[in-house]
């Protein structure tokens, strides 16, 4: 209880309130003590008794639980006093102790009364104070606010123990305006403001009423700020589910027990062609559903109906206007109060678009597999006498047609002519490349499919045929053919249909064009068989011819070397400058010589491999070309070769002398790789042009410089390294810097014991 102000005694001294009563009590009990001890002494023996009420009727209302007992304290003081005060007679005595028995009588009385009092006092103000709500008592005559409970003093902002002594509409404006209603009756649920202590308004639902005796009015206040928080937070949530509900594209619907929609979303509205909700309020989804559908659609609702809590499905639903569409659909219960499913919630989603694209999915396997059947039952034969009737038999079987033919078109000719046919009925062995409907096809390229053939074409030779299709069997430069299919029972080709038809077309297209080069190259060759043996004749003596001035040949140069080495050496005229050039055109012809008898020795008979020590062939070289600088890296490696692996490495050391000049670099490293042996030559010259060195390896190309020879060195190289088993390939000997010199890898077949 918050108390108005503390209770003062007349000295000015403050004492708690809690004293009050014990003070009046000593104060009562010695005045009745003292007035009956003058009275009894003055004679007088009436109306001193009367005055031990007030302290035993005090001590019983304050203190019910000591009241009897300090009655009988008192009694005893006052018996006392008869028996030491007054002359002593048996009337006396007998009035004392009836008096006494009054006064215990009394205390009893008061006791029990004073103790249920405060009983239901405590449970009132347990009431007051623990009250969740705001309480505060004024009294209407004076308008002033008399209590307050803790609850209502923290809503408005006051401390504990403090005592808003003031006006009631200091802190409820309203209440002046109010005194009227008040005094007539009760106010109940007023929403206003109560002023806090700060001057802040502070919203809260105010109930009102005057006590019984109408002398204080009693206000209970229960905040209202987190109740109309969290109601803005439902209304938003609520627009905030309104806009998601109206912005998904699913279509949802809210139905309750009766099977009677009571919600539904904008694309609800939408699925169904409704202007509006009103529209779809109060129907049954039921009647939205196709009748061929409704039996699966109440079933899955009864599943739902019977707690499964998602039930998925697919159905047929009805537009307003009796249109069908597809749609997947989910039913979902929820309970309403604890109870039963309250609500249905139906949300379900457009298919149409794919359903499309599952039928056209279905049509493209079909087609896939149609041409896949008929691709493998054509390519089992590269013979065209093979291939057409196999493709035509597996295209009539799948599509269902009755009659097949293909007619092929030969470069210059101006006739289709018959290759292969199917069924009873003889097509023309040849047709003209513009005769209708041939035209469309042989010549523009296009497939020509014909529903209702006789209509169109009432002069064809077959009358039994209703529905015709040509599609191009295509080249490189145009069709070289056509595949045709005839039906004697249907007078349409459906679309599916068409598209496969094509299919095979295109796909027939480069088996029928290796097949009919197969034909030509079989022609060819039967023609050049008749060649090859004059020619093999000739070759024989050519050889012949070849082996003598070869002979000739290197004689010839030996000489030559050997004098012009001896005019080098001697010091004396011609000059050296005059020697050199002639030196260098006799050692270009010795090359050319040594790789024409290489490549002879490369194209005739086996390859016979051994080991060979690569270390004993750079020794070789080293000797062979004493003036370069060839320095050697890495590990003596035994690779598998023949005695032609020498002219890999004269070749290579031979171009880096060549194109570096004689002050030129030559670094041999070796590498060994798992069963592999890495070699590479690399020189400081001028390095290959990243444009040549996919194609230096190639017979006959040459390098751009003067000195470039007739491209055979390096296509030596190449097939060596292929005759025994490895490769080569060119690089720079920087990377990414090829004008600081080449380098070229050779990988050959490393020699493991017992492997020859």
């Amino acid at each position: 209880m918050i108390e108005s102000e503390p209770d003062r005694i007349a000295d000015g001294v403050r004492f708690p309130q809690e004293f009050l009563p014990l003070f009046g009590i000593a104060a009562s009990a010695l005045v009745a003590l003292g007035v009956t001890a003058y009275c009894l002494i003055s004679g007088i023996f009436i109306i001193f008794p009367h005055l031990f009420y007030i302290p035993i009727i005090l001590v019983s209302y304050y203190y019910p639980n000591r009241g009897v007992g300090a009655t009988v304290v008192l009694s005893a003081a006052y018996l006392a006093e008869i028996l030491f005060l007054s002359p002593v007679s048996e009337a006396e005595i007998i009035n004392a102790l009836v008096r006494i028995g009054v006064f215990l009588l009394v205390a009893a009385v008061v006791s029990h009364l004073a103790g249920r009092l405060q009983v239901r006092e405590a449970r009132y103000r347990g009431i007051f104070e623990t009250s969740g709500a705001g309480i505060f008592l004024f009294s209407p005559r004076t308008g002033k606010i008399e209590e307050m409970n803790q609850q209502c003093a923290a809503m408005l902002g006051y401390r504990e123990g403090e005592a808003p002594s003031f006006d009631v509409s200091t802190i409820w404006p309203g209440y002046t305006g109010l005194t009227g209603p008040l005094e007539e009756g009760r106010i109940e649920g007023l929403d206003c403001n109560l002023v806090a202590r700060d001057g802040t308004p502070s919203a809260v639902l105010l109930s009102a009423s005057l006590l019984p005796d109408q002398q204080e009015g009693c206000v209970v206040v229960t905040g209202t700020a987190e109740l109309k928080q969290m109601e803005n937070q439902l209304r938003r949530s609520k627009e905030t589910l309104r806009v998601i509900l109206d912005t998904t594209d699913v279509g949802i619907l809210l139905t309750d027990p009766g099977r009677t929609i009571v919600e539904a979303n904008a694309a609800a509205v939408r699925f169904f062609g409704g202007a509006g909700r009103e529209d779809l309020l109060g129907k049954d989804p039921y009647d939205l559903v196709a009748g061929r559908d409704r039996e699966a659609w109440a079933a899955c609702r009864e599943r739902a109906l019977h707690g499964e809590a998602h039930v998925f499905g697919e159905c047929t639903l009805c537009r307003l206007d009796g249109t069908e569409w597809p749609a997947e659909f989910t039913i979902t219960s929820f309970a309403q109060g604890g109870a039963a499913p309250g609500r249905l919630v139906v949300s379900f989603r457009d298919i149409t678009e794919r359903r499309r694209a599952e039928r056209e999915m279905r049509e493209e396997n079909r087609r896939l597999f149609i041409t896949n059947e008929v691709m493998a039952a054509a390519t089992a034969s590269r013979r065209l006498d093979d291939l057409l009737p196999a493709a035509l038999e597996k295209s009539l079987a799948l599509l269902d047609f009755d009659l097949g033919a293909a007619h092929l078109v030969y470069p210059g000719d101006d006739r289709a002519h018959l290759r292969a046919s199917v069924g009873d009925v003889v097509f023309p062995l040849d047709v003209s490349r513009d005769e209708p409907p041939y035209r469309y096809v042989l010549v523009d390229g296009e497939a020509r499919f014909v529903d209702h053939f006789q209509e169109k074409y009432p002069e064809h030779g077959n009358p039994g045929t209703r529905s015709f299709a040509s599609v191009p069997i295509p080249g490189d430069d145009g069709p070289v053919g056509c595949i045709t299919v005839a039906s004697r029972a249907r007078e349409t080709i459906p679309e599916g249909e068409r598209r496969i038809l094509v299919a095979i077309g295109e796909g027939l297209g480069s088996a029928v064009v290796k097949g009919m080069l197969h034909e030509d190259l079989e022609a060819a060759l039967a023609s050049a068989n008749h060649y090859l043996e004059k020619a093999n004749a000739a070759t024989e003596a050519a050889n012949l011819y070849v082996d003598i001035l070869t002979h000739d040949i290197n004689n010839a140069n030996t000489v030559a070397m050997g004098y012009l080495h001896m005019a080098l050496e001697s010091g004396d005229k011609p000059p050296r400058e005059f020697l050199r050039e002639p030196l260098a055109a006799i050692y270009q012809s010795s090359d050319i010589i040594r790789n024409v008898t290489t490549i002879r020795r490369l194209e005739a008979g086996d390859v016979k491999l051994r080991p060979v020590r690569l270390e004993s062939v750079f020794r070789g070289m080293r000797n062979y070309f004493a003036d370069a600088r060839i320095t050697c890296e890495g590990p003596d490696a035994t690779v598998l070769a023949d005695d032609l692996i020498d002219e890999i490495f004269s070749n290579l050391i031979g171009n880096a002398v060549k194109f570096g000049g004689p002050d030129a670099g030559i670094t041999i490293s070796v590498r060994e790789e798992g069963e592999a042996v890495s070699v590479t030559v690399a020189d400081n010259g001028p390095g290959i042009p990243d444009d040549l060195k996919p194609r230096i390896f190639e017979r006959k190309v040459r390098g751009t410089t003067k000195k470039s020879g007739k491209g055979l060195g390096l296509s030596i190289v190449r097939m060596l390294a292929e005759r025994y088993g490895g490769s080569v390939r060119a690089g720079d000997r920087v990377p990414g810097r090829p004008e600081e010199g080449a380098a070229i890898m050779v990988t050959l077949r490393r020699y493991k014991a017992g492997e020859e």
